[in-house]
């Protein structure tokens, strides 16, 4: 099977050849392993690791063309995107993260201050060019991401407002939520439609859930996220493309809702979560929805051996991939806590111990 292959197969629920795998590290992350494993290209490294799906972003992108910089600095090492979104790379205890600050839409508390807001318009993005420019990944299961319907107006609001207003000021909080659903809807329309069935995954991040359980209430997701995230998904099915949802943390409260809403891969099954035992999840709901992710980057990736990292893999494996429907993957970006060798270890594992000719 080639890799498309092997990822949409497991996609649909079905058993490929192997367990198929997936790759996503921040920019330190990503610069460190391509030079310790000698690869000198994003397409050299997943080849090297074995992955089979590329996340375009940042890879093939539509040209930008807007009225307004696509990124500008604010001074203070602090910049601001399109969307009026703004960071700052800041120093963790081990490495660089860029970290949202200055929420510009914190203290908006009439309907006209998110009004006269600048948003950003799908006309400000250029596509001519953009199919040809995914050619050379069609080998790769290829995956369009950056859709929001709640992580991203937190970015520009702020976790705090976003959430009083859910629960005080609805009609602010559904303002902002449409803005960023209908901007997305619009644009990955028009990126599908170019694209001309070279798209095979589109994947939507919003983290509804904590360490500890759901970040919001189950009412709350009903009310507020769930038609937002049937628009987006109504839109990928209508271009046969598979539909990825994205939550860190404790969600199996809402699994049941995303899988009414027709999300095709549940992402990243983060299993040191509440309620996220991967033997629960795979037995509950493995026969309808694909699990994607598992492999720990709390405490197994980061501070584990390599035969730890082999091992965890191993029984993930085991559990998530029994039967087909799996898609291994670190369950979060990888960071600059994790060694290169612990990296290795776990697609090296995936390769050799995922074939499912060797299993029964």
């Amino acid at each position: 099977m080639t890799s498309k292959e092997r990822a949409l197969t497991a996609a649909a629920r079905g058993r490929p050849d192997r367990v198929p795998m997936d790759f996503n590290a921040n920019p330190a992350t990503m610069k460190r392993l391509m030079e310790d494993l000698g690869a000198p290209s994003l397409r050299e490294l997943l080849i090297q690791l074995h992955v089979d799906i590329v996340d375009i972003r940042g890879v093939v992108d539509p040209v930008y063309r807007g009225p307004i910089p696509k990124d500008r600095n604010l001074g203070g090492g602090v910049r601001e995107d399109y969307w009026g979104m703004r960071r700052k790379l800041m120093q963790t205890a081990t490495g660089p993260e860029d970290c949202y600050v200055d929420f510009p839409l914190a203290h908006a508390d009439r309907l006209e201050r998110i009004e006269t807001h600048t948003w950003p318009n799908v006309d400000w993005f250029d596509f001519e060019g953009f199919a040809d420019a995914l050619e050379p990944w069609k080998d790769f299961a290829v995956m369009a991401s950056g859709a929001s319907v709640l992580q991203h107006p937190t970015l520009l609001c702020g976790m705090d407002k976003i959430l009083m207003d859910m629960a005080l000021n609805p009609d602010l909080a559904c303002a902002v939520f449409d803005k960023f659903t209908d901007f997305y809807v619009a644009y990955y329309d028009k990126m599908l439609t170019v694209a001309r069935g070279r798209i095979d995954l589109f994947r939507i991040g919003d983290d509804i859930g904590t360490q500890r359980g759901p970040l919001i209430s189950p009412p709350m997701f009903r009310q507020f996220i769930a038609p937002r995230l049937q628009l987006l998904a109504d839109l990928a099915h209508s271009h046969d493309t598979k539909v990825m949802f994205h939550s860190c943390g404790g969600i199996s409260a809402f699994i049941d809702a995303l899988i009414d809403i027709g999300i095709d891969i549940l992402d990243p099954i983060q299993v040191s979560a509440a309620n996220m035992d991967p033997t629960r999840i795979k037995g509950e709901y493995g026969s309808r929805i694909c699990l994607h992710g598992s492999i720990d980057t709390q405490y197994v990736l980061p501070q584990g051996a390599p035969w730890e990292v082999a091992e965890n893999v191993r029984q993930m494996i085991d559990i998530l991939g029994s039967g087909g429907g799996f898609i291994l993957a670190p369950c979060h970006v990888l960071q600059t806590d994790v060694p290169s060798e612990n990296v290795r270890a776990m697609y090296e594992t995936g390769l050799a111990y995922g074939a499912y000719d060797t299993k029964t």
